[in-house]
């Protein structure tokens, strides 16, 4: 049987087969670092964007209810938010969505009322919120009394 001989080379080839060295686990470190650099802002627009979607929803969502409170002829003596849902003339009209908060209703004929809710953490939506009203419907960015 021939003796075999191991040479420095074949040791190496060993150990590199076990793990990976210094400089690969850097640059993998190094790519995931530029990807999250990347990922992060991109994550925080899109919940920014989705909280002023939840706010948008639920001022055209309310603002037609009321709308249609006024058609029907019923009038409108209150609109409020208790418990997390939206109330009319003391009747619940639908949840609110997570995290939109009621600011105001104000207006006692149909040609003259407007609601505004805000989100805190929306980009358009934050201070002074959204409205919604008997003349321009849904405004961004705008309070009940603004003209814009």
């Amino acid at each position: 049987m021939p003796l075999t001989h191991h040479t420095h080379d074949d040791r190496r080839r060993q150990v590199r087969a076990a793990g990976f060295t210094i400089p690969e686990l850097l640059i993998t470190v190094v790519i995931i670092g530029i990807l999250a650099a990347v990922a992060i802002p991109l994550y925080l627009s899109q919940q920014s964007k989705a909280q002023d979607a939840a706010a948008q929803s639920d001022a055209i969502n309310l603002g037609t209810l009321v709308r249609a409170a006024w058609d029907d002829g019923d009038g409108v003596t209150e609109v409020a938010m208790l418990d997390g849902e939206y109330i009319i003339n003391g009747k619940t009209a639908f949840g609110a969505s997570p995290g939109v908060e009621f600011v105001s209703y104000s207006g006692d004929t149909v040609e003259t009322w407007c609601l505004q809710l805000r989100h805190p953490d929306g980009e358009h939506s934050a201070d002074p919120g959204v409205r919604f009203d008997s003349e321009q419907g849904y405004v961004e960015n705008a309070a009940c009394g603004a003209t814009s």
